[in-house]
């Protein structure tokens, strides 16, 4: 072991092996297969794990392993500088400044929302088609065509979806306007059968009349004409892709280069990348079953615009945890006004059945499972997100999470213990010990 460690208790040149004696003290104060605490600095249990001829510094070791690992009172835990540097700030100056911290920046990005919500969103695309062009350069495709062929592709599949997404609001507009009467006519309805209850009309009449038939579909005509901004987002996202696009070529390069001297910042950037492609292809492929479920349901029924809300269904899947009651509310309302109140009834029976139980409960796990993060966190993100960036922040909820957690935990491993508290399968390897 090289220095021997003397007993401070003892004087002169004969005083015994402290480490050796705290072995001897163990073996002779409890045998090894005794039950209960421990009778010295060392539990019995770590002297009977022990493996043979383990020293007293070993042993020590192992027991403030244990205690750190299962101690309920951290007043107990050992505490000590991490690895070997001293603290620089108490523990409850840092979390301040790190509370200080986070405000700024959640006030930054929600500042800046216009610009980096479009810009994050972009990258996903571009992380997302990276496969094709590696594949076509694989078949012996040139890179310069590869990227233009893989560039071109993904600018088409963003133009269909919007002249789908407009063509799907035109007609959900076209078609709710002629419902205009039979809705008012339900909504007074429904207001006299209140006050037939002995429930006072004004209150009533004032709490509703911003949620009238009228003044809800009167409003639909302002948010289509508000797709003007929209159309500024879809042109920065874009701008972005086609200009990522271009850099993709020195992509590996630069990751070659920074993983010289930052592997583990670097290795957590590979795992965000693989984690934003199997969330979007997992949200990709729930989408399309439930959007074909609920075609054929919408079908059967007979609910008016059965493609559109199919067409909702499969956007509102790409919104873990809530999208389900955005793509419920518009088809009920309408079933309940064009067929009545059974249909409506029989339309939200098979959308809790189905639609709840796969996007509401198990598309959530599946997704959180494939970014890495529980469903807990995976509502969370959604909440907090969509406060930052918006509508478009519900849409990339998941992988701003992902993003932030590849940063911030995963790449230091001082901070990794927190994959413990957020991941979906707790994993902390490679993670520090307390400092």
């Amino acid at each position: 072991m090289g220095r021997t460690m003397k007993d401070p208790e003892l004087d002169g040149p004969d005083a015994p092996d402290l480490l050796r004696r705290v072995r001897l003290d163990n073996d002779a104060v409890v045998p090894p297969d005794a039950q209960g605490p421990g009778a010295t600095a060392i539990d019995r249990r770590i002297v009977r794990a022990a493996r043979p001829g383990a020293t007293g510094l070993e042993l020590l070791a192992e027991q403030r392993a244990w205690n750190m690992a299962y101690s309920a009172d951290p007043a107990a835990v050992p505490q000590g500088p991490h690895l070997g540097q001293s603290p620089q700030l108490p523990r409850l100056v840092v979390i301040l400044l790190a509370m200080v911290g986070l405000a700024g920046g959640l006030w930054l990005l929600r500042t800046l929302s216009w610009l980096i919500a479009p810009m994050f969103f972009a990258l996903n695309l571009v992380i997302v088609v990276y496969p094709v062009q590696t594949f076509l350069r694989r078949r012996g495709c040139p890179k310069a065509l590869a990227i233009a062929l893989t560039g071109l592709t993904l600018v088409a599949v963003l133009t269909v979806l919007i002249l789908v997404s407009v063509w799907a609001v035109s007609e959900m507009i076209g078609t709710t306007q002629q419902y205009i009467p039979e809705m008012t006519l339900l909504y007074d309805s429904a207001l006299d059968w209140l006050v037939s209850r002995g429930v006072e009309a004004d209150p009533i009449a004032a709490m509703l009349s911003a949620i009238s038939p009228s003044s809800l579909l009167g409003a639909l005509p302002g948010v289509f004409s508000s797709f003007s901004s929209l159309i500024a987002v879809i042109g920065v996202v874009l701008s972005a892709v086609i200009m990522m696009m271009l850099d993709v070529p020195s992509w590996g390069r630069r990751v070659a280069a920074a993983g010289s001297t930052h592997p583990r910042a670097v290795a957590a950037m590979r795992e965000f990348s693989l984690g934003v492609r199997r969330y979007w292809l997992v949200s990709t492929l729930f989408g399309a079953i439930m959007a074909t479920l609920n075609y054929i349901q919408l079908a059967i029924l007979g609910v008016p615009l059965p493609l559109v809300w199919a067409l909702l269904t499969w956007l509102m899947t790409y919104v873990p945890s809530v999208g389900f009651f955005f793509s419920l509310i518009p088809p009920l309302v309408v079933a309940l006004v064009a067929n009545g109140w059974q249909t409506a009834a029989w339309l939200l029976a098979v959308y809790f059945v189905t639609t709840w139980i796969v996007q509401g409960i198990l598309q959530p796990k599946f997704t959180g499972n494939a970014v890495g993060v529980n469903a807990t966190v995976a509502l969370l993100s959604l909440l907090l997100w969509a406060w930052v960036f918006g509508p478009l922040g519900a849409l990339i909820a998941l992988p701003c999470t992902l993003f932030v957690k590849a940063l911030l935990v995963d790449a230091d491993p001082k901070a990794r213990w927190v994959n413990s508290l957020l991941a979906s399968e707790p994993d902390v390897r490679g993670a520090a010990g307390q400092s």
